[in-house]
Parts: C-alpha cells; structure tokens; sequence
C-alpha cells in the first residue's frame, strides 16, 4: 500500500511538472466525461429509475392489441374493461381513465387545464395520499373532483382553502374533496382528476370504442408472466363470447414505467451510442498525448528499471497517472456537466417523459465512476504497451532531446490516429443523416400553411343538446366579430387542427359498402369538425365540390367534406360528390359528400396523410364547444392574443382560452427529431475537434522527429513544395484508411437508427460523402501547421542539430 501511495504522489509531481500537458489532457477527458455524465444522468433517471410511486413495481397499463395487424394501442374499450376486471384474479384495484386539456370552471374564472375523469380507486393504485382533504369514495365519485397542491394554490391562494370549492367541467359542478401532491402528476400535465363511476358509461360500453385508457395494481407475489397469461384466457373467452367485434383482439399487460418511456429509448440509446463514441475519441486523444510524453521519458523508466523497479511497477505507474488524469477529468468533467445538463433540459423536447426528474443523482454518479475507470483503462493502454516494450539499455543510449523514434511506437501512433478518424467518421454520417432528416423534415408540405396563423383553444361548458347548440351559435358569432379585427384576415374553428391536442378517428361507410360483421373492419379514417372557412384559413385546397356553409345546420340535410386519400380510398377515380358517407361519431345520419380537399400531416411532417373526413360544427354540436379557433393574421400573430381573450370573456367569463401559434405547434410536433439532430451534431462537431487535435498531435511529432531527415531532404534539392506535401501525403493517408474503417462502421451502425430517419436511407450518400468531406478538411487543417514548419525548415540548421 505504501508504494501505491508512493507512485501516486510520484504520478502526481510529474503530472504538475508538466502543466501544458495536464491542462490538454484533463480538459479533453473532462469534455468526453461531462457528455457522458449528461446522457448517463438523463438515461438513469428516465430509463432506469423506478418511477415515484409506491409499489411501482407492481402498477401496469392494460393495453389492446389486433393480432391481424401486428399493433398495440394504449386503450381499451369500456365493455372489455369491465370483463377484464370481472374475470381477472392478478389485480388489487383495476382503475380507467380518460381526458386531456381542457377548460375548468372556477368561482370567479375560468382556466385551462389537464384534466382526466377517473374512478376512485384511481389514487390508490398509485398509492398517492392526499395532502389536504381526503380522496373520495365510490358514492361520492359523480360529485367530487381531486386537485393538485399546485393547481390549489395558483387558484385559490392556498391548499387548504382550496376543500369544499366548487369546479364544473363541461357543464357539471363538483366539490373539491382533496388535494393530491403537487409532484404526483398522472398522465403527465394532469391538475385535475374529476370523479367517474367505477363502471364506465353504458353509451361508451362498446367492443370497439377505445375511449379509455386504464392501470392497474397487481397482487403481490404475481408475475407478469402469470399476468399475461391470464389476459390471455380471459381475450379467448372474449372472442368466442364477441366474435364479432373481438376475433381480432387480445390484451397486453405493459409494465407502466414501459408504457411511459418505452418510444423514448431508442433515441436515449443513440445518444448514449454518441457520448460514447465521444469518450473513446477523447480517450485516444489523450493516449496520443501519453504517448508522446512518455517516448520522451524512456530514458527515465529505463534508469528507475535499472535501479531496481520491476517491469510491473513501471506498467503500473503509467496506469496511475492515467488514473490521476481521469479523476481530474471526472472532476472538471462533473463542473461542465451542471451547465450542460440545464442546456440539454432547456432543449429537450416536451413531451419526453420525466424530464421533471432528471438530475445528477447517485446512481448517475456510480455510472460516471465506472466510465472514468474505462476512461484510465482506454487512454493508459497505449503508454503501458510501450512500457511494456522498454528495452532498458536501448533506452539508456538514446538522446532523450529527441524521444524514441522505434517503428513500433510509429505503427501504434497511427493506429490510433486511424482509429479516432474512423471514430469521428461513424458520429459525422450519423450527423448528418439527422441533419438531412431535419431538412427533409422542414422541406416537406404538410398540406397547409402555418406562418402568421394564431391559433385561440376554447373550451365552452356546455350539457345536453340545446346548450351544445346555443354554443355553435355563439361560436359563429365569435367568428364573425374576430373577422372584424383589423389585421385579421380569414377565420375559423376546428375539432382536429393538424399537430394540435384534439382530434377522433374511427370506421366509416359510404354508399355500396356493405356493413362488416364489426366496427373494427370498417375503413378508418381521421375525424374532425370545422366551420366554414376553414379550409381557406388554412390554405388547404378545395379540389372539388364546395366548402361548409352557415347553413348547414342541424335541422338541415347532413353533408360532409372528404380529404383526397378518402376519396381514391372508397370512390377510386369515380367522383364523390352527392355520394353519401357516415360514421359513428355522434350519429349514424347519411351525410351528403359536398367537397373533397387536399390531404394534410395530421401529426407532423414526418406523419402520412390519412384519409379524413369533416364534418360541419353546426351539424356534430356535441363536439362543438372544444374548439382550435385559427386567425390568419397581417400582424405578429401574438399581438392579436389579448384583443380575442377580451372579446371571448366579454361573450362569456366561463370560457377557458389557451394561445399559440400554427408555427409553434409544428415546431413541437418537430421537436424530438430536432432534439436528436442538435445533440448528435453537436457531438459530432466536438468529434472533429478533437480528431483535429489527434491529426496535429501525431503530425507535430512526427516532424520534429524527422527534422533531420527533411534537412537531408532539403540539402539534395528538395523544394519546401516537396516537403510540405510529403506531411500532408502522410496525414492524408491515415485519413483515408481511417474513413474507410468509419465507412464500415457507419454503414453497420446507420440501419440502427433506420426508424428516426425520414425521406432519408440509412446508407445516404451524400450524409457519408459530407462525413468524407469534412474528415478531409479536419485532416488538412490539422496537418497544416506542421507541414509549413516542416517546409520551413534550414537545412543547416537540422544537419547541424544532428
């Protein structure tokens, strides 16, 4: 123990003799190392850190899935819940629920929010107790209403005061009984759980209406694998009981910490892909370093060898004051991690799950502690090799001012030079394939213009039909009153704007078709209301036929308006206007096809068009008080904001308003392909750095140990012209190898990422000739400066230096 101590204070002093050295060395590991700790503390408290609920072990999401199809939806219809929770013996408590954003009346405001209608029991599968209150029972579920210990205090000034208030959610006031921790926050934005009864509603107690999601607890000591078979049993008897609606249909029961962060990991994992790369680079960067330092220390180990030192403690030592650098680089590595780590939460996208509770925790440490020690064992090995090899009368011969210049030491100095090229190589075409992503992306037409589009949420309580009605009514007058604002140009409503919160889907029919034996065999499509003058609002072309008129309204002929995939759907190249269609929205009236439109990108610009078909808000009033209101605008689109918040709450203090822009929600709906290619390009950009020094290492060396040569060079007519490419010639080499490595690497490696990439191979052309581009001119840059000293060198002056 007393001589490791020794050679670490040992290792320690020489480290200090050379400051220059040290400072390069530690900053480039700190560099791979604080990467690391920001991806490793991101990965471990999303992917690995059970979530913050008690037995959360235990808590699963019931999912639905068609065997037909090969796909699994996170819902299920209310019949089959109430099976499931009849027959199954695995489950503590079973619990539904459903909701999003939307509006909740208080007292003296109104406020938007997220709100999800659950049963009683919902609480107590995640374990959660209320910090006010209490959580109410199974009686008091039609009337009672939970809220969090935030949504308590920004609107009733504190918790407490917070019990016994009265909340309406689409027409219906309940009591506050309770308050739930502000942390707790299931699904992720909920402020508000209203009560729901236990048994879903008997209008939703259809086999193909999958309007509920739900969680449950299981027993203890019940495996999953009990679990999932015993959903199997329960799905067999369903389709022989329902063959109908359930010949297709089984049910999976999905970890819920799965459920939540499963569509993440693959891009958690490509980040973790990058760091690492970007370690390894640093790792032989600062092997390189070693190296070089150490060929100029032979003369030093071969004298402590001949003194006594075996040939373990020498290996040993270099070992050790790689480990010192390591930790130093740990150290200053964790200090950048902190500004990092909010750089990358700032950039992250939304809707990534648990970003709330991503921090540098103790496990994220344990992590960093295993990739420092990886980091000592990958830059240590070069200079130990080389210790290894020491030949200590060869060495106690040599002019120390001049290093070692063996063939060996030369061979492994471009292997690693090779090896961090082809290294950078593999980040810079992953790079640049999400990078093109992004551009294909942004170049793509999503069917409709955003620019200068602001757009107004509301969400108008409303019960029973005539309430649903007088709303479309005072929808339409809101509509012509913010037509009247100057600036503002065409306006709208919508149940279903592209990249935005609300929206339905489901089978339809039209003329001819006979019905199938189930819903579920009916072609699907998207569903969406609008008004008249959407479709111009939003630049979407009419192709044919009319747009929605203000007089079509619910006492009038039912119509509807279909996108073009519908119409070469279920008319081919026939025309669809006059023929009729229905679905089962909220009617199973025939509507007249009046119109056919040009498809847009629900979701994204990544997203395929889907067939959709409209449906006029006056027609469908159920649905008609959640609406997008879009105003195309002449003005910035937020200067508008405040002029229609006034005019809504002049109308009726009750209605919940929300802003945004069409801009900005294609901008979220972008977000995480946008996260990936910043944070992967970045990595990349780093990764060239860092090659660049690695390049002008080796070159800088190599140079100084052949100044006599060039000298020799030079005194026989050589022209500086001859030398200068000689050392570049060399650098280009080694370039070339190590990008045909990285050719292979990347080619492999690319069909990992297949799935993030859009309109983009995985083997593009041009990303890996850009990738080759780049490399070169790194390698070019990098060589530069010692091919100029090379070519500038007196050839007297070298001979004489010999």
């Amino acid at each position: 123990m007393s001589g490791l101590l020794q050679d670490l204070r040992y290792a320690w002093r020489q480290l200090r003799k050379s400051p220059g050295f040290t400072a390069v060395a530690v900053l480039t590991l700190a560099l791979g190392i604080g990467a690391n700790a920001v991806v490793l503390a991101a990965v471990q408290s999303v992917l690995i850190a059970p979530l913050p609920y008690r037995d959360a072990d235990r808590i699963i999401a019931l999912n639905t899935q068609f065997t037909n199809e090969g796909r699994s939806i996170n819902r299920v219809t209310g019949a089959d819940l109430i099976d499931i929770e009849a027959q199954s013996k695995s489950f503590e408590q079973v619990a539904y629920y459903n909701g999003g954003e939307m509006g909740v009346q208080l007292p003296d405001h109104a406020a938007f929010t997220g709100v999800q209608f659950v049963t009683a029991n919902f609480a107590g599968v995640f374990g959660v107790a209320p910090v006010a209150g209490h959580l109410y029972s199974e009686a008091e579920a039609t009337r009672a209403v939970l809220v969090s210990a935030n949504f308590a205090r920004d609107n009733f000034g504190s918790i407490e005061a917070a019990i016994g208030k009265p909340l309406s959610v689409e027409g219906t006031t309940y009591d506050i009984t309770g308050v739930l921790p502000g942390e707790f926050s299931f699904p992720k934005g909920t402020q508000v759980w209203v009560g729901s009864p236990t048994t879903p509603p008997e209008e939703w107690s259809h086999r193909t209406s999958y309007n509920f999601r739900s969680v449950a607890k299981v027993k203890s000591g019940v495996s999953m694998a009990s679990v999932q078979s015993e959903l199997n049993t329960i799905g067999d008897r369903l389709r022989i009981a329902y063959a109908a609606d359930n010949k297709n249909k089984a049910f999976l029961a999905v970890p819920l910490q799965e459920q939540l962060v499963g569509k993440v990991r693959p891009m958690f994992l490509l980040l973790v892909g990058a760091v690492a790369l970007i370690l390894l680079i640093a790792c032989v960067n600062v092997a390189h370093l070693q190296l070089a330092r150490a060929t100029t220390r032979m003369k030093e180990m071969a004298l402590r060898s001949a003194l006594g030192a075996s040939r373990a403690r020498v290996v040993r030592q270099a070992f050790l004051e790689s480990l010192v650098l390591s930790l130093l680089g740990a150290a200053v590595g964790l200090l950048i991690a902190v500004p990092l780590l909010r750089t990358f939460l700032r950039l992250a996208p939304a809707d990534i799950p648990r970003l709330n509770e991503v921090h540098i925790s103790a496990p994220a440490l344990a992590l960093i502690a295993v990739v420092s020690v990886l980091a000592t064992l990958l830059s240590g090995i070069a200079p130990a090799w080389q210790s290894l090899r020491l030949n200590v009368n060869e060495s106690l011969k040599q002019d120390t001012s001049r290093g070692m210049t063996g063939r060996g030491v030369s061979k492994l100095r471009n292997v690693l030079v090779v090896a961090e090229i082809a290294l950078t190589f593999v980040l810079a075409a992953g790079a640049g394939l999400l990078v093109r992503t992004m551009i294909k992306l942004n170049g793509t037409d999503p069917g409709y213009r955003s620019d200068r589009l602001l757009v107004m949420y509301v969400h108008a309580p409303a019960k029973g039909l005539q309430e649903n009605v007088q709303r479309t009514q005072q929808m339409e007058s809101l509509f012509d009153q913010l037509r009247a604002v100057p600036g503002v140009s065409a306006v709208a409503g919508v149940m279903g704007l592209p990249a935005g919160q609300y929206g339905s889907n489901g089978g339809y029919q039209v003329t001819g078709q006979t019905l199938p034996p189930s819903l579920d065999d009916l072609p699907q499509a998207n569903w969406a209301l609008s008004s008249p003058q959407y479709f111009s609002t939003m630049g979407i072309p009419l192709l044919r036929g009319r747009d929605f008129q203000k007089s079509d309204a619910y006492e009038s002929e039912f119509v509807a308006v279909i996108s073009d995939a519908l119409a070469k759907k279920s008319f081919g190249n026939s025309d669809p206007i006059g023929k009729q269609i229905r679905c089962g929205w909220d009617t199973d009236k025939w509507m007249t096809i009046v119109g056919v439109v040009g498809d847009v990108r629900q979701d994204s610009p990544a997203s395929t068009p889907r067939a959709t078909l409209y449906l006029p808000l006056k027609q469908h009033p159920f649905r008609a008080n959640e609406l997008q209101v879009v105003m195309h605008t002449e003005l910035p689109p937020l200067t508008l904001m405040e002029t229609a918040r006034k005019m809504v709450q002049g109308m009726d203090p009750r209605i919940a308003t929300k802003f945004t822009t069409m801009d900005t929600m294609m901008a979220e709906s972008t977000a995480t392909p946008r996260f990936r290619s910043w944070l992967v390009g970045g990595f990349a950009g780093l990764g060239l750095v860092l090659a660049m020094l690695g390049i002008y290492g080796v070159m800088a060396y190599t140079v100084a140990q052949r100044t006599f040569e060039v000298g020799v060079r030079m005194t026989f007519g050589a022209q500086p012209s001859d030398i200068l490419g000689m050392v570049l010639g060399r650098a280009m080499r080694l370039t070339v190898i190590g990008v045909v490595v990285g050719l292979v690497l990347a080619a492999a490696s690319s069909r990992l990422i297949a799935s993030m990439l859009f309109g983009v191979p995985a083997e593009d052309p041009v990303s890996f000739g850009v990738a080759c581009g780049l490399l070169a001119l790194v390698a070019l840059a990098a060589a530069y400066v010692p091919a100029r000293r090379a070519a500038s060198v007196n050839p007297l002056t070298a001979i004489r230096y010999e």
